[in-house]
């Protein structure tokens, strides 16, 4: 006999099984199609770029030492 909780888990892994199969699916389409997997990895690296080149150009905002008491 079937508790009830064990048919709920039963559907949720069903559903999910479901999605994930209309998942590979779409990616595998999208592939067909032509579309470039470059893209994503091209912005990805753009904007690891311009996040390493950021604070270098800008500063990083620390201040002076000019009143520092106990300078050598």
């Amino acid at each position: 006999m079937f508790s009830p909780a064990m048919i709920l888990a039963n559907a949720k892994i069903n559903q999910l099984h479901a999605e994930a199969a209309a998942q590979r699916l779409a990616k595998k389409s999208r592939n067909a199609r032509g579309e470039s997997r470059g893209t994503g990895l091209t912005v990805a690296l753009s904007n690891l770029r311009s996040f390493f080149t950021g604070p270098a150009e800008a500063g990083l905002g620390l201040p002076t030492l000019t009143d520092y008491p106990y300078r050598s």
